[in-house]
């Protein structure tokens, strides 16, 4: 009774994906074509097959092309007939095609995140009312590629520069003297403040707010709170990926800096003055105080806290809500709050769980005392 629900959820769900429209309709030799010269596909053999759809393996079907980096997916794979695999030289070895093409990857995720740009990704550019939409509010001064999407209710300033097919979405606002750069695209409800920059091909997602100003006061005697005006601005570099809701504040006097590749999950916020090198990862509802600087490749996962001031070297991991309250000197993994080396947190947290035993044999211990001092 168990698998009979089983196929039947499987069914299901493989109607749902597929109603939802990751048609591709393409033979896979020009999927071999099209990702060869990058690497991302260094071989292709069995048939050539036409792929209809791209699909995770637990809900393939034929026609479809699943990605199958470990072997624990590969029987199934098999067995529901697909058009095509996409796995690594060691899996593609066992493999026995019939009617079925198999595409070796040397990094399967890779392969996905680039064929699933190519074939499956939102056209952003496919535009339910044209090129740039009636309603839109934009000063005589910006020049508009005749490539770029402006959408619904945007709201563009005097002097800003829009690189060539730059999307921006309903409802955004972008104040003066902004630039958003090449191929960039903005979701709706954004905001780009005045003379901020954003670099080529960024994502930025619904809601996110660049520029806002920082959280600066002077405060007298009484505890009254006096506004410091925040003059500088934001520059994000080029492939940086800012999540929804995210808050990025313009510097106090210079440059609030994401620098290239750098993802940004939603719901974060960088205060003023902060400064985000290369390629690092900041996952959901991180927060980082004014003036702290992150070192190329870090990793903060959810819901980390860095003070301000703080400096994180190269190549650090920050997990499970670390809280950050003075600068690391080595880069390595460091977890929990205050920020401590990842095995003295596991060896804290294995004490931890036996705290209990540990308090009950410390009051048997003190009572045994307590009696011999009465001897």
């Amino acid at each position: 009774m168990l698998e009979r629900w089983r196929k039947l959820l499987k069914k299901f769900l493989l109607h749902y994906h597929k109603r939802l429209g990751e048609d591709v309709d393409i033979l896979s030799s020009a999927i071999y074509q099209d990702f060869k010269a990058q690497g991302l596909i260094s071989a292709h053999f069995g048939d050539d097959t036409r792929v209809y759809n791209i699909v995770p393996a637990e809900l393939a079907g034929a026609g479809d092309l699943v990605f199958v980096e470990h072997e624990k997916y590969l029987a199934s794979a098999i067995e529901s007939k697909v058009a095509a695999i996409v796995t690594t030289a060691a899996i593609a070895e066992t493999i026995q095609p019939e009617n079925m093409a198999v595409l070796v990857a040397p990094s399967v995720r890779m392969a996905m995140a680039y064929l699933r740009q190519k074939y499956t990704d939102r056209n952003v550019y496919d535009s339910e009312w044209g090129q740039v939409h009636a309603s839109a509010v934009i000063h005589e001064s910006v020049k508009i590629p005749a490539d770029a999407v402006i959408g619904p209710n945007v709201v563009i300033g005097a002097n800003v520069q829009i690189g060539s097919a730059a999307v921006i979405m309903a409802n955004s606002v972008i104040e003066f003297d902004a630039r958003i750069g090449a191929r960039t695209v903005i979701y709706p409800s954004c905001v780009v403040a005045y003379d901020c920059y954003i670099g080529d091909d960024c994502i930025l997602k619904a809601g996110c707010v660049i520029g806002s100003d920082g959280q600066g006061f002077a405060q007298d005697a009484d505890f009254h709170h006096h506004r410091i005006p925040q003059t500088g601005r934001v520059v994000v570099g080029n492939k940086v990926v800012i999540g929804s809701v995210t808050t990025i504040d313009r510097a106090t006097y210079t440059e609030t800096k994401v620098h290239d590749g750098t993802i940004i999950d939603a719901q974060c916020h960088l205060a003023h003055n902060v400064v985000i090198e290369e390629d690092c990862i900041l996952v959901a509802q991180t927060g980082i105080a004014g003036s702290s600087h992150f070192g190329k490749r870090v990793v903060a996962s959810g819901q980390t806290g860095v003070l301000d001031h703080v400096n994180i070297p190269d190549d650090t991991m920050l997990l499970h809500r670390a809280g950050v309250h003075s600068s690391i000197k080595e880069s390595g993994i460091y977890a929990y709050g205050p920020a401590q080396p990842f095995k003295k947190y596991t060896k804290n947290i294995a004490i931890f769980q036996r705290l209990t035993e540990v308090w009950s044999r410390l009051k048997a211990l003190e009572k045994q005392v307590a009696q011999l001092v009465e001897k």
